[in-house]
């Protein structure tokens, strides 16, 4: 009997030594390669349009320091790609073309390369950043998704007694222009690994400006993600996603119907 009294304790001893919420120590530095290729269809005076989109983002991240639920970091963007292709007609760029700096219409997106913006996660959130512009490439850097970003994506700051598979949490993010509910649910857990699933419901209400034409677009869809983060660290490891949403987009009073098909994929690595 006492045997085995001595058995389950330590057994029990042992799970709880296993069952440790992941911490990633502050120093940490690591690097995010984030592509993304979209595809609208669209029907406007009578033909059909279709515009195919993709981009790719190099960035590297640093974690300065950690206390409690609150993290300090400082991220830069090294280099951007991508491509446009419509009816024909396709363009690419590479900020590591030289060429592209002499182009106006890039001149935006070049001057964020190489420099360092300093912000604070708390809770999952981002709740400081150095500039207005700084925020607007924290929210691209930090998972957006056509509208919509989840600023946790690279942390897994769950207490101990949640890592397990089943347990899920739900986010509501509600602003003037977009509005997503997303559901968490923990798949898989091994000594290496942290799977997570996501599915995102969102509505978008955004207005575009290209070449001095005001395009307003309406849109709600879902998006679904996998995430796989390391069990020791927190850190996130990959992340693959894909998305459908339809609405509509008015160009000078008339509406056009569109439908949007999208990929995201995210890879981490430490340096």
């Amino acid at each position: 009997m006492k045997k085995t009294i001595i058995v389950a304790a330590l057994f029990a001893a042992a799970f709880t030594t296993n069952a440790q919420a992941p911490k990633l120590p502050a120093g940490t530095k690591f690097k995010v390669v984030a592509e993304s290729n979209n595809i609208t269809s669209m029907s406007m005076m009578g033909q059909d349009i279709e515009l195919s989109n993709g981009s790719k983002s190099y960035a590297n991240f640093h974690l300065k320091s950690v206390s409690g639920s609150s993290y300090q970091l400082s991220t830069s963007i090294t280099r951007i790609s991508g491509s446009v292709s419509a009816m024909g007609n396709e363009q690419t760029f590479d900020s590591d073309d030289a060429s592209l700096k002499s182009n106006p219409m890039m001149a935006e997106q070049l001057k964020m390369l190489n420099k360092p913006i300093d912000f604070t996660i708390e809770n999952g959130k981002v709740v400081n950043t150095a500039s207005a512009a700084g925020s607007d490439v924290l929210t691209a850097l930090l998972g957006q998704t056509n509208g919509t970003s989840d600023q946790a994506k690279y942390f897994l700051t769950l207490p101990a007694a949640s890592i397990k598979p089943s347990y899920q949490w739900s986010v509501v993010d509600n602003k003037p222009d977009a509005s997503s509910e997303s559901l968490y649910v923990i798949s898989e857990v091994t000594a290496t690994d942290i799977s997570v699933n996501v599915l995102t419901n969102v509505k978008l209400a955004t207005t575009l400006n290209q070449n001095g034409m005001e395009i307003k677009q309406n849109t709600q869809g879902s998006i679904k993600a996998k995430r796989i983060y390391d069990a020791r660290t927190g850190l996130l490891k990959s992340e693959t996603a894909t998305g459908a949403l339809k609405g509509t987009m008015n160009v000078m009073g008339q509406d056009a119907p569109i439908d949007l098909k999208v990929t995201t994929k995210s890879s981490v690595v430490p340096m």
